[in-house]
């Protein structure tokens, strides 16, 4: 049994009555589907999200920077597939920080992935359809033709070094955790410290969280993607993103990777250090979750991020 969302925020009703907002449903604690109170037939309905400590404001306060400085200007026309969320305002009201967006009607993935041990029908993408992996590298398609150089300066880039330092730093505590072992450690640094890495720097535009999880299925095939808190990526990652996201759904990542093989050039060593970079990335951030919660996704990522070590394994991914 799913546990049941956790308290709403104590000023979330004061927020909601100076926005005239009157919460429909809730899609996690601080994501809240509404309307305007005086709302009439045909008036869109609204996302409201909202971040409630230091940390959470700040991130939610570039994802506004995002949605209202960047997304604005990108030209959606050019788009064969992709349609980018709708900023509608902005704020803060008594510490919280909050952001506007139009509610995009269509079939939300995010209830078709799960990475949660009792949601086994769900866990690793297994409910989403093949027909998404095309979708998805339609996507990416779309994404790619988005000229990075006209990005502002203030959106994140990926620089490999920095990740690097980062990854060092956080591979010790894994360790000391029991989640690492050590000779898997010195083995990723001994790969990545013989990497050219300046080819890994960031050369796509992305929301830095794509995968199902995160689409919208619209009328006509269309897709909108949510959670826009990413930056400038290397492609390859971006792309080894979704596939590492979907283990459980092996058909879903083999009709992905031919999709891939027909529109994109495949640069096996550069999707072998984005299959690991992505594999870290989520151990790290799941470190904390309870294990009666994720521990099998978990182990997941962690047998993932070591067969990825052999570069056998990873051409034969692509084969």
């Amino acid at each position: 049994m799913e546990p049941a969302l956790p308290p709403l925020h104590p000023k979330l009703p004061r927020l909601l009555e100076e926005l005239d907002l009157k919460i429909l449903d809730a899609v996690k604690w601080n994501v809240l589907l509404c309307r305007h109170k005086t709302a009439i037939e045909g008036d869109p309905l609204l996302i409201l999200k909202f971040g409630s400590d230091e940390r959470k404001s700040a991130n939610l306060e570039y994802e506004v920077r995002i949605l209202r400085d960047v997304l604005t200007t990108i030209a959606q026309e050019n788009f064969d597939r992709l349609v980018l969320p709708e900023y509608v305002n902005d704020g803060e009201y008594d510490g919280l920080r909050w952001v506007l967006t139009k509610y995009v009607p269509g079939k939300h993935l995010l209830y078709e992935w799960s990475e949660l041990s009792y949601k086994p029908e769900f866990i690793g993408g297994k409910a989403i359809g093949l027909e998404v992996a095309r979708y998805s590298v339609d996507v990416l398609r779309d994404l790619r033709m988005v000229d990075v150089d006209d990005v502002p300066e203030f959106v994140r880039r990926f620089d490999f070094d920095r990740w690097l330092a980062d990854f060092k730093i956080r591979s010790r505590e894994l360790v000391s955790r029991g989640i690492f072992v050590p000779a898997t450690v010195g083995k990723a640094e001994e790969l990545f410290s013989s990497l050219a890495t300046s080819r890994y720097q960031g050369n796509m535009f992305t929301n830095g969280d794509f995968y199902p999880r995160n689409f919208i299925i619209l009328t006509k095939g269309k897709v909108a993607v949510a959670d826009w808190v990413g930056g400038v990526d290397p492609w390859e990652f971006v792309a080894m993103k979704a596939w590492i996201m979907m283990w459980g759904n092996p058909a879903w990542q083999a009709a992905y990777i031919q999709e891939i093989k027909k529109h994109f050039p495949v640069d096996v060593e550069a999707m072998q250090v984005g299959l690991l970079v992505k594999a870290a990335n989520r151990i790290w951030l799941w470190r904390d979750v309870p294990e009666e919660h994720i521990g099998f996704s978990r182990s997941q990522l962690l047998a993932y991020f070591n067969k990825c070590l052999d570069f056998k394994f990873v051409q034969s991914i692509f084969e």
